[in-house]
């Protein structure tokens, strides 16, 4: 089974970002979770910062959305663990998973 995690996470809500953490730690244990990252949520994988460690540590693979990076000024500042994907990549996902997990 197969689940997707759609996030825009500010990144300074520390509280949210381990409930997040959390959720997927607990799914990836009996499925495969994929975590998309969108809007603000890609400030969350900058390079050198507690919130990427702690997103990069987590047992999910991570994409985030490419336009959304560059838009924000961060081509080159994002983990290497984050795959940088279009929208199009993401319906796949999302068409492919057994749920979708929106809101986070």
């Amino acid at each position: 089974m197969a689940t997707v995690c759609l996030s825009a996470l500010p990144s300074g809500d520390t509280m949210r970002r381990n409930r997040l953490l959390n959720l997927t730690r607990s799914l990836a244990s009996k499925d495969n979770v994929s975590l998309v990252l969108y809007g603000d949520g890609v400030y969350n994988l900058i390079n050198g910062s507690q919130a990427a460690a702690e997103m990069a540590e987590a047992p999910v693979t991570i994409y985030a959305i490419a336009e959304d990076i560059e838009l924000r000024g961060l081509a080159g500042k994002i983990v290497s663990q984050a795959q940088q994907v279009d929208y199009g990549k993401v319906v796949d996902l999302v068409m492919e998973a057994d749920h979708t997990i929106t809101g986070l």
